[in-house]
């Protein structure tokens, strides 16, 4: 899975949603297709929800297409492009707010989206917005400013979760690729970026071939037909996906942030492989769901705070555990203990019963449109929207794998990918030169 549960979680989103759950048996057929200009589509329409969600995702990687790489530099392009007066005169960050929406932009190694929430009757309007806007970027300086202070902001609020450590041991992981640079960067990285190069990477990122325009909720397939009429020229080639080089060994690295922390990571199946990676996504919450996981009922009264999942990306997909709090270094065996006995199959009524609230958790995940637009836009951008947990609900494709797993195949898949020697990193915050007091 994408484990991506932190883009446009707001209190308004809570407001909004409360007992408004997205019933999965009542969805109208799904919709997807490729329009004149290039772009792909991803349409699930669900007419009982209040609320509709309007995403763009492109394939682009998260530090840059040439030159030195900028960890950060495609949310804050993005971000600068929301933030710019358009030709229509209204920047797209107020144009969504004053409709009652709210716009969210989600940095991923390999991706960036923009998502819009909005009320059904703005669908059409939020459409040809964001593709008017993100299809021919206009970036300012201004608008620039803007994105890097609100930049600076997100960096510093996630120096200080177990975000930074996931983040650090890409670098641990890859030797080269958009995984290797991860997305976080540095307040000052960010500040420096020259104007022309968020521009010139806007312009190549924001592309409508490189796009998949995703519409859930309160949607209808005619909200389409101002993006399909824009047919234009020839559509451009698609981006090529970024290829990621893992290290000969698993590097071990010590990484300044605002946590002190450990993590641990283990390169995974990648997305074509559906069911290991299926059986590695059931790994991660047996092992690490809140209050029902093994690791987590190991850990008892120990003072420490432990997350672990799978990342399912295009090739391969990573496995990251990261832990932190005051008894962070008690907690470490334990967790190596539980990861280590997963490599023995569970008895048949303990797995029928992880299985179980693997399957419900999942599809709890997937209750609005948000959460609907970010599963399918990232497993369209990975290249497995049919793969997508969220394509036919319960009685999709990846409830049917789940479905099929045993005892012995998570097993075997626990001993191919995590018997290895994991990548290391150990966070903590910056000590001030000798000498110096803070």
């Amino acid at each position: 899975m994408s484990g991506t549960g932190t883009r446009l979680r707001a209190a308004f989103f809570a407001a909004l949603f409360v007992g408004c759950a997205a019933s999965a048996g009542a969805q109208m057929p799904a919709s997807d297709g490729t329009l004149p200009s290039g772009v792909r589509y991803e349409v699930r329409a669900d007419p009982a929800q209040p609320a509709a969600a309007v995403a763009l995702w492109f394939r682009a990687p998260a530090s840059g297409f040439d030159g030195s790489p900028v960890p950060g530099l495609s949310r804050l392009a993005a971000l600068t492009v929301s933030a710019s007066p358009p030709i229509t005169g209204t920047p797209l960050t107020q144009l969504v707010e004053g409709w009652g929406g709210r716009l969210g932009v989600g940095a991923y190694p390999d991706s960036v989206s923009v998502t819009a929430l909005v009320p059904p009757d703005r669908v059409r309007a939020a459409v040809r917005a964001l593709t008017a806007d993100y299809f021919a970027p206009v970036a300012t300086p201004d608008g620039l400013k803007l994105a890097q202070r609100d930049t600076a902001d997100d960096v510093l609020l996630r120096s200080f979760g177990p975000e930074a450590i996931e983040d650090a041991l890409g670098g641990a992981l890859f030797a080269t690729g958009p995984l290797h640079d991860g997305t976080l960067g540095t307040i000052p990285s960010l500040a420096s970026v020259p104007f022309e190069r968020v521009r010139a990477y806007a312009e190549r990122a924001f592309r409508p071939s490189n796009a998949i325009l995703v519409l859930t909720g309160n949607v209808a397939p005619a909200a389409l037909a101002d993006v399909a009429a824009r047919a234009g020229a020839m559509p451009d080639a698609a981006e090529a996906p970024a290829p990621q080089t893992p290290r000969t060994t698993p590097g071990a690295e010590h990484r300044d942030a605002g946590i002190a922390g450990t993590g641990l990571g283990w390169i995974g199946p990648p997305i074509a492989n559906e069911a290991d990676a299926t059986a590695m996504d059931f790994l991660a919450d047996a092992l690490f769901a809140q209050r029902t996981g093994s690791v987590q009922r190991a850990l008892g009264s120990t003072k420490a705070f432990v997350t672990g999942r799978f990342v399912t990306y295009r090739d391969p997909g990573v496995f990251l555990v990261t832990i932190t709090g005051e008894e962070a270094a008690a907690a470490r065996p334990i967790v190596e203990r539980a990861i280590a006995a997963a490599a023995t199959p569970m008895p048949r009524p303990a797995f029928e019963s992880a299985r179980a609230g693997f399957v419900y958790r999942l599809l709890q995940d997937m209750d609005t449109p948000a959460d609907t637009a970010d599963t399918f836009g990232w497993y369209a951008v990975e290249g497995g929207a049919s793969y997508a947990p969220a394509e036919g609900a319960a009685s999709g494709r990846y409830f049917e794998i789940a479905g099929r797993l045993t005892p012995e195949a998570v097993a075997h898949a626990a001993a191919t990918y995590l018997g290895r020697r994991p990548a290391e990193v150990t966070t903590a915050p910056a000590q001030p030169p000798k000498g110096r007091t803070t």
